[in-house]
């Protein structure tokens, strides 16, 4: 191996005379690209085989024949190579788990907790707690981890009870406004979107959002953007050459404008909290985070706590917890339209548990299994997240038989594991049932909306929080179907970094118009 690098490069210097200089560049990158290939297959002492797979082209390899929905040509590969399969995405080896008892195997291992090193995971520099690993991913977790609990994000800790009333504000301000279009067609979304980022917001950095505040409006811009641009950019990190190209460029550089934008408010949101700042009464995540990084500082710590280790946070957190529970929000307002006996089941179970004069609370969720039900089978069939994020190999191991090498970016394709008639009856069909047995909640192993292990989603409990609050509020108040003369919602999504509901309208009907809710 080593004789051929050595000869193919005495082959391009003598070349170079007789060749442009952008085909000599152009013949240098293939060959950079293909001894990485080489050096992929033949480095391994392992006589553990590679995990298959399909072929792809050179240099691109399998990016040309992803196709738009992604997730889906992902799970159709795995009909023909199995649950465990790889391509190469540029010059990327990427291996597909498409079976949950491979992806809870991998992800339990520290070996497996890695993130990519991409072209846009750089534009991070490093920072923040989605996209970042090893000592920094570490500690900045254990002290999110820590304070998500302390405000009631977590199954456990004292905030709970506050951060519940927090959000049942937000429920109400929701449903009030609702209430407001008396039936008349609408999309949900931006209601949606606004009292979820009021929720995020407030646990985050004490912030609310009125439908006129034009920080809001550009916040939400420059997030749903940036989802879109993400996609638009995936294969930007496969192939780097590709941000000179103009679409790549148009949309790397867009990203890095962006992230720029949306650092400037959060900079101004940290700036004013250091002016308040009272350390014996912690309003919200940013403050504890002050806190935390002013101990660091005075004691002489080596950490990873910095100003713009807290932007970066902040921007994860925020992004992060409005997409998704805006997303599934949306869905399940889709599923219940096209399935009306189970929105009719569901506003029974709740007049014969809560009664018609209070909204549902968190302590009725044990006598609702029908409703717990309701909401599991929402996450089950949309998916938001279809593809869970990606993690990488520190270093060679090996994984249901098969050598897995450092730097393997490993993709759960949990789609695939929701969506696998193997596991679910009928999984394209929205289901309630199939998460009761004798009439109480059953969540089976392969289950994993959340993902699983080391890298499990630290938003879990909010989320869940907010989607049973939400959605019990919304099917307590309001019968929702469709609009005359429209047609149902399609359940085909749009493919972004999440998957999300196509636009439609709803009508919205008071079930009491003199009802007081308390």
């Amino acid at each position: 191996m080593s004789l051929l690098i050595h000869y193919s490069f005495l082959l391009l210097r003598s070349l170079r005379w007789y060749l442009p200089p952008t085909l000599t560049l152009v013949l240098i990158f293939l060959m950079v690209l293909l001894i990485t290939r080489l050096l992929f297959f033949c480095r391994s002492g392992s006589r553990l085989p590679l995990p298959p797979g399909p072929r792809g082209l050179p240099l691109f390899g399998f990016l040309p024949f992803l196709g738009r929905d992604f997730h889906l040509t992902l799970t159709s590969l795995a009909r023909n190579y199995g649950p465990i399969y790889q391509i190469f995405l540029g010059g990327k080896r990427v291996v597909v788990l498409n079976d949950p008892h491979i992806v809870r195997q991998a992800f339990r291992q520290h070996v497996f907790s890695g993130r990519p090193d991409t072209e846009l995971t750089k534009l991070l520099q490093g920072y923040g707690i989605i996209n970042s690993s090893g000592a920094l991913w570490r500690e900045q977790r254990a002290f999110v981890h820590c304070v998500m609990r302390q405000f009631g994000a977590k199954n456990i800790g004292p905030g709970k009870v506050a951060l519940e009333n927090k959000v049942k504000e937000q429920v109400k301000e929701f449903l009030s406004g609702i209430s407001d279009l008396d039936g008349a067609p609408c999309s949900l979304r931006p209601a949606i979107a606004r009292a979820v980022s009021n929720v995020v917001g407030s646990l985050l950095m004490s912030v609310t959002y009125s439908k006129e505040d034009p920080r809001f409006t550009r916040l939400l811009e420059l997030i749903e953007e940036g989802f879109r641009l993400l996609t638009l950019a995936v294969p930007v990190n496969f192939i780097p050459m590709l941000r000179y190209a103009p679409g790549g460029n148009y949309a790397y550089h867009k990203i890095k404008e962006n992230r720029q934008e949306s650092a400037a408010y959060f900079q101004e949101v940290a700036e004013e909290h250091k002016r308040t700042l009272d350390p014996s009464k912690l309003r919200d995540f940013v403050d504890a985070y002050l806190v935390q990084l002013q101990e660091s500082q005075d004691e002489n710590k080596e950490s990873f706590f910095s100003e713009m280790q807290l932007l970066q946070v902040m921007g994860d957190i925020f992004s992060a917890g409005l997409e998704t529970v805006t997303s599934t929000l949306e869905w399940a307002i889709l599923f219940l339209v096209r399935n009306p006996e189970v929105q009719k089941r569901v506003q029974g179970e709740l007049d014969a548990v809560v009664g018609r004069h209070r909204l549902p609370t968190l302590s009725d969720q044990r006598d609702l299994p029908y409703t717990e039900a309701t909401i599991l089978e929402v996450l089950r069939r949309a998916n938001v997240i279809a593809l869970g994020n990606a993690h990488a190999t520190l270093e060679d191991t090996e994984l249901a038989g098969y050598h897995i090498p450092k730097d393997t970016h490993v993709l759960p394709n949990l789609w695939a594991i929701h969506m696998d008639p193997e596991l679910w009856s009928s999984p394209e069909a929205f289901k309630p049932e199939r998460f009761l047995l004798d009439g109480k909640i059953s969540k089976p192993n392969f289950f994993m909306p959340f993902s699983v292990g080391r890298r499990v989603c630290l938003g879990d409990v909010l989320t869940k929080m907010e989607l049973f609050l939400f959605i019990t509020g919304l099917l307590h108040r309001f019968h929702l179907g469709v609009p005359e003369g429209e047609e149902l919602p399609s359940v085909e999504g749009k493919v972004f970094i999440s998957l999300t509901a196509k636009p439609f309208n709803v009508c919205a009907l008071p079930r009491d118009k003199s009802l007081v809710l308390v």
